[in-house]
């Protein structure tokens, strides 16, 4: 079941690149820029269609307006190309930062069509380069905790030779879960046409996903996959993936299956369709922890589930928090720790049911836990197959 979800997700996902292909007239190098309060950079501009009739006026739209009024940035000359000549089909502009914020900087002309989805310079403008640093640093520290929080039930899986302990229900919504995220990301982040329409939505936001978010969350389907391998190689006792799991796990991919066919006939922007993706994360974020935390509460026990995977987890959880704030601080943009349901509620979740296994673990079982009994319960005191989501009297 875990390979159907995983060919069903990211066909998905090259469905969504595929749809969302556009012609660019004109390039902007780079296509995105960075500059803090005060700091001046080059861009440069180049002509890619050369049979029209020169010579060719562009005038710069900011936020989609002819004039500056933010004041983001200082006021840029429009540009001429005059002929087709290599020498002229390329030119250079300065951007000098005014206001902390976020623009978005789009062209046109009399004398050829520009797409302002397909042409266009992102600009961030920072209050300080050094902030800048300090939150991609918090970004790397909870992507390696996030990213190594999967390798000590990994490895207490290896030693004991044994899954008993870990919950398959768990797993299975955790690997769908992941593989949603990563489509979310890498899309997002990938995609200067799904980022145009972002920031149509969000004008002087900022883009809610950086690299780290994109390995890590490509780095988790990759973990899940390892310990779906332990699962078939060790013992596991009789437990399988019970009936409840399979079910919403099918219901998420029916709807995002439902909602990409409605992207494709353009009923739904692409945004909004990885916004889908990200809702489905984020529902699985809420439930998945509830089979392991029940089982838990069950056996009286968390034997076999490893509490580095949640102290890692935790710290993962709490530092993406900060650097979300960080993030809006210096940009000036509160508004953007909204812009990533995804991200928000993956911390704040994280951190909820972190807690809870952390008191289980210390405080609620931990006399069976380090008695060092091995725990042994009959099918007939818990039976594995049946659903371990709790079930409404």
């Amino acid at each position: 079941m875990n390979s159907r979800y995983l060919f069903i997700v990211y066909a998905l996902f090259l469905f969504i690149n595929v749809t969302t292909q556009y012609d660019s007239v004109i390039s902007f190098k780079p296509s995105s820029l960075s500059i803090a309060v005060g700091e001046n950079k080059s861009v440069n501009i180049r002509l890619l269609k050369t049979d029209v009739t020169f010579p060719i006026s562009v005038e710069f739209l900011y936020d989609g307006k002819t004039n500056n009024t933010q004041c983001y940035i200082e006021s840029v000359p429009n540009v001429t190309f005059v002929n087709h000549s290599t020498a002229d089909l390329s030119q250079v502009f300065y951007v000098y930062g005014r206001r902390q914020g976020h623009l978005v900087i789009t062209a046109r002309s009399s004398e050829v069509n520009i797409s302002s989805v397909a042409d266009f310079l992102l600009i961030d403008i920072a209050r300080s380069n050094i902030l800048n640093i300090f939150i991609q640093i918090v970004g790397w520290i909870y992507f390696a905790a996030w990213s190594i929080s999967f390798y000590p039930q990994i490895i207490l899986n290896f030693q004991r030779r044994s899954v008993t302990g870990l919950n398959f229900d768990f797993l299975a919504l955790n690997i769908l879960g992941h593989s949603c995220y990563s489509v979310f990301n890498v899309v997002l982040y990938t995609s200067s046409k799904v980022q145009q329409e972002y920031y149509v939505n969000h004008p002087h936001g900022v883009l809610p996903v950086l690299l780290n978010d994109v390995i890590f969350s490509c780095h988790a389907v990759f973990a899940c996959i390892v310990t779906v391998i332990q699962c078939l190689l060790y013992e596991r006792g009789s437990q399988r993936v019970s009936h409840t799991a399979r079910v919403l796990g099918g219901i998420g991919l029916v709807f995002l299956f439902i909602s990409s066919i409605v992207s494709a006939t353009h009923h739904l922007s692409t945004l909004s369709l990885l916004y889908f993706f990200s809702y489905v994360k984020l529902a699985i974020t809420i439930i998945k922890y509830c089979p392991q935390a029940w089982m838990n509460y069950k056996r009286k026990s968390t034997d076999g589930w490893s509490i580095g995977n949640i102290l890692l987890d935790f710290t993962g959880g709490a530092l993406s928090l900060v650097q979300m704030f960080l993030l809006s601080t210096n940009y000036n943009d509160w508004s953007s720790i909204f812009g990533s349901p995804t991200k928000l509620g993956l911390g704040l979740f994280s951190i909820l049911f972190d807690l809870v296994f952390i008191i289980q673990h210390y405080i609620l079982y931990r006399t069976r836990d380090h008695d060092g009994k091995q725990i042994n319960i009959t099918n007939d005191d818990f039976n594995e197959n049946a659903p371990i989501l709790p079930r409404k009297v």
